[in-house]
């Protein structure tokens, strides 16, 4: 039997782009999480006494990794080394090998992967020997097969791991500049286990053998919702097992709201404040983003003030305690009566402008000013079909509040 511990994507130093103005408490809670989530994999690791440890990629946030991410990540490693436990290591499209002059050195315990696909061993306590092999990202895009490249299970192996921090052919998302690869070509190689990296949300591609993204160890925006942490595989001759350990200290979440029957603005206010109470039990700290639904009734002037930002503004007046909650966003859903309303006042306009902007080659052009800035692109998947529909009906919603408001003063004045 062999036990390890498969991570990946933990995005050390992550700067958080536009957090910077909430709270400081709150600030240095969402600066600290991919350094605690790291802590916590770690953790894991010791208790269990697993026999190693695979890290697929985007340790750091960026190729110009900071020397305190470094030195966080090194005493991690250190604390590992104390248990002799080994860790394989391979550096992703984010954190690829580059000036090695910068790089602090690892303790011995850390096994760090090359540009070519390559194979280390070990023998365990119960004297089995494990073939773990993988590779590391000499630059940000890879659009060649390195799966290719990788060799078949060795005769001598009782288990092989592969590693492997690329884009499996057929998930929603493209990313197909990130050592693609399909499920066919891992299986032809007849490893015992391929632990993957890049997708930040957690999915198992196959069963037999297991295939795994594990996703990132912490999210860090609005899109990265849902679990995050690390997989406990055991393998046996009979079995393999996987079991996920959550790692993050802060989850992303988007809750609907229904404030029926709503009027005023004290309506609305009691409403989020009930939603937040009931989530109040939780253990871990909570970013929330609010949609508001069934808002037939609500006076103008509310929805005036939901627009403006000064209901969010009232709502993140919040004190320093063990666990929090954070509202970033609010919005107001458009019901369909008001896109009956819209596509009556400008039926040509609202159309023409609804098909072009759900043309992706019209829909990237107006964003592709967004991705001359690395730190932007990292976060936005003009490509993801998912991500550009969402985009679209959060813009669609804005007009409609916009428009709504702007009606109201002119019939006020």
């Amino acid at each position: 039997m062999v036990q390890f511990i498969h991570g990946a994507d933990l995005h050390l130093d992550s700067p958080f782009i536009g957090l910077k103005s909430m709270p400081e408490f709150v600030w240095q809670a969402i600066y600290r999480s991919t350094f605690e989530a790291l802590s916590k994999l770690v953790d894991i690791a010791i208790e269990k006494e697993v026999d190693f440890v695979c890290l697929v990629g985007d340790i750091y946030d960026s190729d110009d990794r900071s020397v305190k991410a470094q030195a966080f990540f090194r005493n991690e490693m250190e604390r590992l080394n104390e248990k002799k436990i080994p860790v394989y290591l391979s550096h992703g499209n984010h954190d690829y090998i580059g000036n090695q002059g910068l790089h602090l050195a690892m303790p011995e315990n850390v096994i760090i992967f090359g540009e070519i696909p390559e194979t280390h061993w070990l023998t365990t306590k119960q004297n089995e020997k494990i073939a773990v092999t993988g590779f590391s990202y000499t630059k940000r895009w890879i659009t060649e097969r390195k799966i290719v490249d990788y060799p078949k299970k060795y005769d001598e192996a009782d288990y092989q791991i592969g590693m492997l921090h690329g884009f499996s052919e057929g998930l929603e998302s493209e990313h197909g500049k990130y050592a693609p690869f399909t499920l066919r070509e891992l299986k032809n190689k007849q490893y015992d286990y391929w632990a993957l990296g890049h997708i930040h949300k957690r999915q198992q591609l196959a069963a037999h053998p297991l295939i795994i993204y594990p996703g990132n160890t912490q999210g860090r925006n609005s899109k990265e919702t849902g679990p995050k942490g690390c997989e406990l595989v055991t393998l046996t001759d009979t079995n393999e097992q996987n079991e996920f350990f959550s790692t993050a200290t802060i989850y992303w979440e988007k809750i609907e709201i229904s404030i029926k029957g709503s009027v005023n603005l004290d309506d609305v206010y009691t409403s989020i404040q009930q939603e937040i109470l009931d989530k109040k039990n939780m253990s871990n700290n909570l970013f929330i983003s609010i949609n508001l639904k069934d808002s037939e009734a609500l006076l103008d002037g509310v929805r005036k003030k939901i627009s403006q930002g000064e209901l969010l503004e009232a709502l993140q007046q919040i004190v320093q305690e063990d666990n929090f909650i954070w509202i970033y966003r609010i919005e107001l859903v458009a019901e369909e009566r008001e896109n009956e309303q819209y596509s009556q006042l400008f039926p040509e306009e609202w159309q023409k402008a609804l098909i072009e902007l759900e043309e992706e080659g019209y829909f990237n052009e107006v964003t592709n000013s967004f991705f001359d800035y690395t730190e932007l692109s990292d976060l936005l998947d003009s490509r993801d079909s998912l991500y550009r529909k969402n985009i679209i009906e959060r813009a669609k919603n804005q007009v409609k509040s916009l428009l709504t408001v702007e009606g109201s003063d002119e019939s006020e004045n």
